[in-house]
């Protein structure tokens, strides 16, 4: 698959050692140090490791870490990849780096009909994407015209049991019938069976039956909509229930008079309100790019729903930031992109390409529906960097409007939420707005 590449860069291989000694520790006397002295890392270790894994105590193996370089990948694998929730991420931001010269990922087997089709419509957004940037329009808007075929380069953190599953959700679950994706995969594979043989494929036969969402092939016509956000679902009594967590820890006094101004203040500036979890709240976020998307896929303590991405290309919804309509030639052109995009699919799908392969004609400023489920602990950490200025604007807004909902729904709890500084000193230094939110 062109230039992808999944290279396990650390794999740490005293850990098969602590693995080994993690399947005996239950079971056997001694010290922690006393028990990893019998596990040497040999052929030995990996049949236990291999025995309790089958037995279904797949804990141990949770000790064995990795960190992959994923080079050169499209964008639309990493929007996969970024969904894994038990993963550490660092990107490559396209707000601040130039992608002009990235390139794009073509998929394999397409004829040589789909693949010139293809190539004239990737190549004329990568044009859109340094005229708008001529126009004086900044990097972080111009990257809505950059198609999801864009080269991405990231790294990632995992353990073992973790990587398992994104494995064989790659070769065998959600990701099956995308080239690249299944490339990547069977990369990842091959690393891994190096260190724990066989252990891969008595997993994949249950991710055979992964229910796979059906993909559109109808492309709509190009349309501005505006993002959003509705409260689906909330506890019925925030309040008391939070008052009650805190009576029975016992840490921070709720009063006789309910949530008081100040025991909030003590709690959401605690170094673990672990009380806060108790409250969940569910949401569906409307219209957001798939640039947007990047950014919530990121937060690691939600309950994300996630639509194909080719969804977002076939409802025919983009995003219009404000610096490309505050200019006549440079909307033009934004809207130019979408629309000829739009044709160009129509036009490969009409010559039988796959829609799993016309996903990359997706747009970073097309738009889609999620549902994410927060609790109140998250929701925190969310507001902190989201609502603050200096969070990219189209999720600030969102942020915004989830807070204004939270706050109308449970106004005690959520009265002191908001940007870092609204709490405390701003953690952005030099890079701070230097205006700060009144303080909770």
């Amino acid at each position: 698959m062109n230039q992808s590449r999944a290279i396990i860069v650390v794999e740490n291989r005293e850990a098969l050692r602590v693995a080994a000694a993690s399947a005996r520790i239950s079971t056997q006397q001694g010290t922690a140090l006393e028990i990893l002295e019998k596990s040497l890392g040999d052929e030995k270790d990996l049949r236990l490791i291999d025995k309790v894994l089958s037995s279904g105590h797949k804990s141990v193996i949770e000790h064995q870490t990795f960190s992959i370089a994923f080079n050169d990948v499209s964008v639309l694998a990493e929007q996969f990849l970024i969904e894994a929730r038990l993963a550490s991420f660092t990107v490559k931001s396209r707000r601040y780096v130039d992608f002009g010269a990235a390139g794009y990922v073509v998929p394999d087997g397409l004829t040589a009909a789909q693949r010139a089709r293809y190539a004239a419509a990737m190549e004329a957004r990568f044009d859109d994407y340094q005229r708008l940037m001529a126009l004086g329009v900044p990097k972080e808007d111009a990257r809505f015209v950059l198609p999801y075929c864009l080269r991405s380069n990231f790294f990632m953190t995992l353990d073992a049991r973790e990587l398992i599953a994104l494995i064989c959700a790659m070769l065998d679950g959600r990701g099956r019938g995308f080239g690249e994706i299944e490339a990547l995969g069977a990369q990842l594979r091959e690393q891994f069976d190096a260190l724990y043989p066989g252990v891969i494929d008595r997993e994949r036969p249950r991710y055979a039956g992964c229910a796979m969402a059906a993909l559109p092939t109808e492309i709509a016509e190009p349309d501005v909509a505006r993002g959003g956000a509705e409260l689906l679902s909330a506890p019925a009594d925030a309040e008391g229930l939070l008052g009650a967590a805190l009576g029975f820890s016992g840490r921070i006094g709720a009063g006789e008079g309910g949530l008081s101004r100040d025991v909030v203040r003590a709690l959401i500036t605690d170094a673990r309100p672990r009380e806060l979890e108790l409250l969940n709240y569910g949401f569906r976020i409307r219209n957001i790019s798939l640039a947007c998307l990047t950014h919530f896929a990121r937060h690691r303590i939600q309950s994300p729903v996630i639509p194909p991405v080719i969804r977002a290309l076939a409802g025919g919804r983009f995003v219009l930031p404000e610096t490309v309509a505050a200019d006549p030639a440079a909307e033009a052109l934004y809207r130019h992109a979408f629309e000829a995009q739009a044709a160009a699919a129509r036009e490969a799908l009409s010559m039988g390409m796959r829609p799993e392969d016309a996903s990359y004609f997706a747009l970073s400023g097309h738009q889609l529906d999620i549902l994410i489920s927060m609790n109140a602990r998250e929701l925190l950490h969310f507001m902190k960097l989201r609502a603050c200025s200096r969070a990219q604007w189209e999720i600030r807004g969102v942020a915004m409007e989830m807070l204004r909902l939270l706050r109308a729904e449970s106004p005690a709890v959520f009265e002191g939420y908001g940007a870092s500084c609204r709490l405390g000193p701003c953690p952005e230094g030099r890079m701070s707005c230097g205006k700060p939110w009144e303080r909770f």
